[in-house]
């Protein structure tokens, strides 16, 4: 294999993202590249770099040596002057963590964007409390085309609509019917609430942000191993909200995440092991839905996003995992195939107290909340933001939210929303980055309120821990 020229901002130093590199601030001295195999392949500048050491000699440093060490910490070595003084060069090894870098490098690119003047934002309010009903449950947010925010409650039986970026709220109303899920159409402007599971499928379309619905029948084609529809109906009932495809050959494609309960379409113990996430979606607009090919065994409830080379991030809930770590797979054809199947190095889930009765060590999951900030908030791109109750293996506590800036590659950055009870969440945010979660909680029970925080990234960033 012949050798490849890079660019200078691998071979020299240079400035932020590719500039020249003679002017650099940081030019000379240890200065360590952040990007990945596919970048080096592609000629690409990488994510970052970052100055590790400061050298008293010009660029007399380098010929350097790394080491990964067990607990993910990097050893990076370098012959440099690291002193100004009248001593020579030295060995010098410096130590560090991704997670650490990746935040620094978060910090950056919030206070070098358009939001840079932006006040911290974060306030909450109740939006759906028990009141007469079973519970408060069922979460699901959306950003209508025209701004006005969405909340869903009782699983999409009830909706509550902001025309001021979440500051206040109308009363909730009941819609007069029971979907599964939703879905902003980008193409057409339609919001579609989905219900394939039912005896007849159909969704209801509004044309006019979310103010009046109109029932259609829809056909939803089963995958390869049968399932989808009769006897085992897809349902997309507490997954997050779906997406439109914005990238590649399948852009405009309707897509949402789904489960599947195959022997018997039930959710008893004895069937974890058969049960499966798969994905559906509809290239003509929400008349037909195809079931995708299955997403692992043993999950349930997902969220899944596209980054913008067109690939598509999927997140599960695993049942009957003890490790307490979410699942992820990876779609390369537009939500058909998942594929490249592994567990999260950053995204716990909690386990008690429901448990796998036929296991030793606790064990449940949960679901999660996932959006993308839009695109030109931030020069960096596939910023992700993921919400869950933030104690591993434990009870529904402490509702938290990460955020990743490399389209899931790191999760260095999160943020305590609510210390109290909190269950199932769904994220969305606004084209001027407002992030709006509204998640299942209590403050004396879990499920007796249904609350929403909006904040955005100053404030996310602000006092990350």
């Amino acid at each position: 294999m012949r050798p490849k020229t890079t660019p200078a901002c691998r071979t020299e130093d240079c400035a932020h993202h590719g500039a020249s590199w003679v002017n650099s601030s940081t030019y000379g001295h240890f200065v360590a590249w952040v990007g990945t195999y596919e970048d080096i392949r592609n000629n690409q500048p990488g994510e970052y770099r970052i100055k590790l050491l400061h050298s008293y000699a010009g660029v007399d440093c380098g010929y350097p040596g790394m080491e990964l060490l067990p607990d993910g910490t990097i050893v990076a070595t370098t012959y440099i002057k690291y002193k100004d003084d009248n001593n020579k060069h030295s060995i010098v090894s410096t130590r560090f963590r991704i997670q650490e870098t990746d935040a620094k490098n978060a910090n950056y690119l919030v206070e070098n964007s358009k939001i840079k003047d932006e006040e911290p934002l974060f306030h909450t309010q109740i939006l759906f409390s028990k009141g007469k009903h079973k519970d408060a449950r069922g979460a699901h947010i959306v950003v209508a085309p025209d701004g006005t925010i969405l909340a869903f409650g009782r699983w999409c039986k009830s909706i509550r609509r902001s025309k001021d970026k979440g500051k206040s709220w109308s009363p909730e109303e009941s819609l007069g019917f029971k979907g599964d899920n939703v879905i902003v159409d980008d193409v057409s402007g339609d919001i579609l609430i989905i219900a394939p599971n039912q005896e007849n499928p159909c969704l209801y379309r509004s044309r006019d942000n979310g103010y009046s619905w109109n029932k259609e029948d829809i056909v939803i084609k089963s995958n390869a191993a049968g399932h989808g529809a009769g006897k085992v109906p897809i349902d997309c009932q507490s997954m997050e909200t779906g997406i439109t495809l914005n990238h590649g050959s399948h852009k405009g494609r309707l897509l949402i995440a789904g489960r599947l309960w195959p022997p018997a379409n039930a959710h008893d113990q004895k069937y974890w092991m058969y049960l499966y996430n798969a994905a559906l979606y509809s290239d003509d607009r929400g008349e037909t839905w195809q079931v995708s090919d299955g997403v692992m065994s043993g999950t349930g409830e997902a969220a899944l996003m596209e980054l913008s080379d067109g690939r598509i991030y999927y997140n599960s809930r695993s049942h009957m995992s003890i490790d307490h770590r979410k699942r992820i797979a990876w779609s390369y054809d537009g939500g058909n195939m998942f594929v490249d199947w592994q567990v999260s190095d950053d995204l716990f889930e909690v386990g008690e107290k429901f448990y796998f009765k036929y296991g030793t060590k606790p064990s449940y999951g949960i679901r999660a909340g996932l959006t993308r900030i839009p695109d030109g908030i931030i020069e960096g791109k596939d910023v992700l933001l993921f919400s869950i109750p933030d104690w591993k293996g434990g009870w529904r506590f402490q509702m938290t939210v990460w955020a990743s800036f490399n389209g899931s590659a790191t999760w260095p950055v999160k943020r305590l929303i609510d210390q109290s009870f909190s269950a199932y969440s769904s994220l969305a945010a606004d084209r001027d980055g407002t992030i709006y979660l509204l998640y299942e909680g209590g403050e004396n029970q879990l499920y007796d309120e249904t609350s929403i925080a909006v904040f955005n990234l100053k404030w996310l960033l602000e006092g990350e821990n």
